[in-house]
């Protein structure tokens, strides 16, 4: 539960992007040259407000402090956690510049290869006001000599001007092929192989605006209470008072010389504060295909493909200043002539993230055209097998991060990741006006069915450990990580049919699974105690892993039907359309919740939408 302003916002966002570009083509004899380029630049003016007026957290069963009860802590005047911005304005600047170069050559009649080149740079963001800070170990700031050392500005050595270093290596070659092995056009094989380039996230140099020493900044937790406390709770009224932080607001701008101690501005870090690696990389993936098709029937085709891709230095979140295992300091806080408490956790953007996907996709396709006895007919039945695997599914995931000294510990399937698809859709003029040929044209001419048929299997499912969400203690894993801690698995997963109600440990529900197979009190003993810090052989991240086991899976038939009345010949006409969605009104379950704080943990409590029938009419002409 929270209480104030939040992060949606309010906000005013003025964005410009300008575009030039231009391709130029030329066939020559067997080869078909074609080039060219792009120029984009980028403005951003945003003025974030942020928590400007703060925001109190009750964080209740979720690793609450006082009562476990989220809303009776509200009415006790006693929150966990409080977070306040100043208002930020932006004005961040970038641009893309990219060129290309591609040769379709037709080698022989049958064979085509297309060979190709392309070169992307995308430019650091830059704030025009300088309003940006990275991290150097062991390196002090001469921008501003009061920070703690390891924190740099624009004007340091080795600190970029930007969110980060430029990054001018982004060369991306193509390869493809179509080859006819017959030559007699029934049969195709095509492959391809390239490398595509992303931008990075334009949330980079957003992730600095409102923080210190630029703008006034909050992140502050409340102690637990005494047992028999004496005096009325400070932590509403007062809650710069309660912690001992100076207040920093209003924001003013910081002079050179700034105490970052005195003006509150420590430790630096926490919640709401990212850092973005100086050394970032373009993330890129390697795409390669490999298809065979062939004409099965007349105006029918079957085709198998394989289809994948390998993922690199995508970006994710890692804590750049984690504990040091075995301690209870942190490793920026460890450096020589720097206070103990100087530093909080630090978030940080890096090419952490990798992945790969793997697939089989067969499909059968029919042109549109006249079947006998069934009229005009065309449809496609398709199906996929496939495997996406990463170590974090991206920012703003429910798996964004990763544990700071070993990247790949939740390497697992993908959060999006759908084992198998089918899909049949089709459309189908009905043959009425054959079979009738003396009935009335009006009646017998128009009428077309438009079926699809879908089902895929369910989404991965994660179950953490639901431990608090302050981030100041070492926690099970000893590096101050509790969030990303799993579950103890201490029983055979049972699963149940959420069509039935069951009743398991006493509650009855529509159970999805057994809540009974996982335990968090000895994890949840950990992250209080602090042991795992001194003691190598209690650290864990759960035995659980990252999304174990899937959801439910899901079968939808939607169908359309229309009748076309004709006005004025073939030029003008009515469409009558109904739309049916979900046709059977088969209940198709959302996932069961994996809070397993909550009394609904391992219940199906929603479903997708019911039957769903809409009637449309336009006039087309």
């Amino acid at each position: 539960m929270a209480v104030g302003y939040s992060v949606q916002g309010p906000t005013a966002l003025i964005d410009n992007t300008y575009t030039w570009s231009d391709t130029i083509s030329w066939n020559k004899g067997k080869h078909n040259f074609k080039g060219g380029f792009s120029y984009t630049p980028y403005q951003n003016n945003t003025a974030y407000d942020f928590y400007v007026n703060g925001e109190f957290a009750f964080y209740g069963t979720g690793g609450g402090s006082f009562s476990q009860n989220d809303k009776a802590d509200f009415l006790l005047g006693l929150p966990d956690e409080y977070q306040q911005f100043g208002r930020a304005p932006s004005n961040i600047r970038t641009y893309n510049i990219a060129g290309f170069f591609q040769d379709e050559w037709k080698v022989r009649r049958n064979l085509t290869l297309t060979l190709g080149i392309r070169y992307e740079y995308s430019s650091p963001k830059r704030d025009t006001q300088g309003r940006s800070f990275s991290l150097g170990l062991g390196q002090q700031s001469t921008v501003f000599t009061g920070a703690p050392k390891g924190l740099l500005f624009p004007g340091d050595a080795n600190a970029p001007t930007g969110s980060n270093f430029p990054d001018k290596n982004d060369w991306a070659p193509r390869f493809g092929f179509a080859w006819d092995p017959k030559g007699d056009g029934k049969m195709s094989i095509r492959g391809g192989f390239g490398v595509f380039y992303d931008i990075l996230k334009g949330e980079d140099n957003l992730q600095f605006n409102g923080q210190a020493p630029f703008f006034g900044y909050a992140d502050l937790f409340f102690d637990p209470l005494s047992g028999n406390p004496t005096k009325q709770s400070n932590y509403l009224t007062d809650p710069f008072g309660a912690t001992g932080q100076p207040n920093s607001f209003p924001s003013r701008p910081p002079p050179r010389n700034l105490d970052f101690n005195a003006a509150g501005d420590l430790p630096f870090g926490g919640g709401g504060v990212y850092f973005v690696d100086p050394h970032l990389r373009t993330p890129y993936v390697y795409q390669y295909n490999l298809s065979v098709q062939r004409e099965i029937l007349h105006d029918t085709t079957l085709e198998v493909s394989y289809i994948g891709s390998d993922s690199h230095k995508l970006t994710g979140l890692v804590d750049a200043n984690p504990f040091i295992l075995g301690t209870k300091a942190r490793l920026f806080n460890a450096q020589p002539g720097v206070p103990s408490s100087s530093f909080s956790y630090l978030d940080l953007f890096a090419n952490v993230g990798s992945a790969n996907y793997n697939s089989m996709a067969v499909g059968i396709s029919k042109r549109y055209s006249d079947t006998r006895f069934l009229g005009n007919l065309a449809y496609q039945l398709s199906y996929t097998y496939g495997h996406s695997i990463d170590n974090e599914s991206g920012f703003r995931s429910s798996t964004s991060r990763v544990p700071a000294y070993n990247w790949n510990r939740f390497r697992a399937s993908s959060d999006f990741d759908l084992t198998h698809y089918a899909a049949i859709s089709g459309t189908w003029e009905l043959p009425f006006a054959k079979a009738w040929e003396q009935g009335p044209k009006v009646l017998t001419r128009g009428w077309t069915l438009y079926p699809i048929i879908t089902y895929r299997s369910g989404v991965p499912l994660d179950v953490t450990a639901g431990l608090s969400r302050s981030r100041t203690a070492v926690g099970p894993s000893g590096v101050g990580d509790s969030s990303s801690v799993r579950a103890n698995l201490i029983n055979q997963m049972t699963f149940f049919e959420p069509s039935t109600s069951q009743t398991v440990g006493g509650r009855k529900g529509n159970y999805y699974f057994d809540p009974s197979a996982f335990e968090r009190a000895s994890l949840n003993s950990l992250q209080s105690s602090g042991a795992a810090a001194t003691n190598a052989a209690l650290r864990t991240y759960g035995t659980l892993g990252r999304n174990a086991f899937r959801g439910p899976d899901r079968a939808n038939f939607d169908i359309a039907v229309t009748k076309n009345l004709y006005v004025y010949k073939e030029s003008a006409r009515v469409e009558i359309r109904a739309d049916c969605f979900n046709c059977f009104n088969h209940a198709e379950f959302n996932n069961p919740s994996v809070s397993i704080t909550s009394s609904l943990f391992g219940q199906i409590s929603t479903t997708a939408e019911p039957r769903i029938v809409q009637v449309a009419a336009r006039f087309i002409f």
